[in-house]
């Protein structure tokens, strides 16, 4: 199924990027990123700006209509939560934010972008694992290592380059821990993502 999904968007892609009138870019950001249990906050924030990332690809820019683009990406993103933190593991017990694992993945967002000045920033996104680091607390392997989500963001464009904030919320449970009680955490991606792209046709 993994394989299935990777040809569908490689060949989305190449048929994008075969269209004439497509522009092309490569992009350059930091990410800020944590997990959420399943989508609540942790001390109520989505971020940590203290685990942060770097992401660095290439897009493509395609005319749907005057108002409306297909933007998709292919991107190198290392998210998850990269702070090691071994002194809450004992003070606090095991929650969201004793979690501490490094992912890096291959990312493709598939977004639409809407307006021009300034314009916004839909649409899913599917990741695919290349390696993972448990930090303070190894909880074992991931669940998966496709990860699908949404983003939503806003960019500005500066002559030939564009900066762009943008935020993504995974749809994936990563890990699944049972606590006492009944309780359970379901580990998902978040992430800030702030990014300055440069058109080069």
């Amino acid at each position: 199924m993994r394989n299935k999904i990777t040809v569908i968007i490689i060949f989305l892609l190449f048929a994008t990027f075969s269209y004439s009138q497509t522009k092309f870019g490569a992009t350059l950001g930091l990410n800020t990123s944590r997990f959420t249990d399943g989508f609540k906050t942790v001390n109520g924030s989505y971020f940590n700006f203290s685990s942060t990332g770097l992401s660095i690809g290439a897009f493509a820019e395609l005319d749907i209509s005057e108002k409306i683009k297909f933007y998709p990406k292919i991107i190198y993103n290392q998210i998850g939560d990269r702070e090691k933190d071994f002194g809450n593991v004992e003070e606090r017990g095991l929650d969201i934010s004793t979690i501490d694992y490094k992912l890096d993945y291959l990312s493709i967002p598939l977004n639409f972008k809407f307006f021009s000045k300034p314009y916004l920033i839909v649409g899913p996104q599917i990741g695919f694992l290349i390696s993972e680091k448990a930090e303070s607390l190894n909880l074992g392997d991931l669940k998966t290592s496709v990860d699908i989500g949404g983003n939503f963001g806003i960019g500005y464009p500066i002559q030939d380059f564009r900066i762009e904030l943008t935020f993504y919320q995974g749809f994936s449970t990563l890990l699944e821990i049972e606590r006492e009680f009944n309780d359970e955490i379901e580990t998902r991606n978040t992430y800030m993502n702030f990014s300055v792209g440069y058109i080069i046709k």
